[in-house]
């Protein structure tokens, strides 16, 4: 009983740690190279519109708002009244990075299949290891999700800005 509770506890705390984690390391890496591997040019990063209809049809607009934000920064609920271009690019940019830090902890998560190695029979706990890190990564899909989306509609408005500006 005591080893099940430190098992469940530790991977408790390794899940907890992966998120909070990994997005601090991606955050420490300095910014000049991150804004190369982040860059919304890139093609991981273009949101092609029949993925944006996707979206629509399982109503991600109505639901994506109700998903818990780290960012305090840039905040997905909306924009401010002045948006500048050089906000929307950073936002932008910021979209990026999350999105890449959720695919990230949705593939280190198996790393979780380690803890099956202490276990008394490794084998009888990993279908249950395997499920815990299959059913934590695909809850990380939503939120990338979420930022592809919002990239997409910032694409849109940063448009609309600079055809405003003249810049088109």
């Amino acid at each position: 009983m005591l080893f099940t509770l430190i098992m469940i506890a530790a991977n408790t705390a390794f899940w907890v740690g992966l998120h909070f984690g990994t997005a601090f390391a991606f955050t420490s890496v300095p910014r000049r190279y991150r804004e190369r591997l982040f860059a919304a040019c890139r093609a991981f990063f273009r949101v092609p519109q029949a993925e944006m209809r996707f979206y629509r049809k399982i109503r991600l607009p109505e639901w994506k708002d109700r998903l818990p934000q780290y960012n305090r920064d840039f905040d997905k609920r909306g924009l401010p009244a002045e948006v500048t271009e050089g906000y929307l690019l950073e936002y932008r940019f910021i979209t990026c990075q999350a999105e890449a830090v959720h695919y990230l902890i949705a593939a280190l998560g198996y790393l979780s299949l380690l803890f099956c190695l202490a276990c008394e029979r490794p084998a009888r706990n990993l279908p249950l290891f395997f499920g815990i890190a299959t059913a934590l990564g695909l809850c990380n899909f939503p939120f990338a999700m979420v930022q592809r989306y919002n990239r997409c509609r910032l694409d849109a408005v940063l448009a609309r800005l600079r055809r405003t500006n003249g810049r088109a």
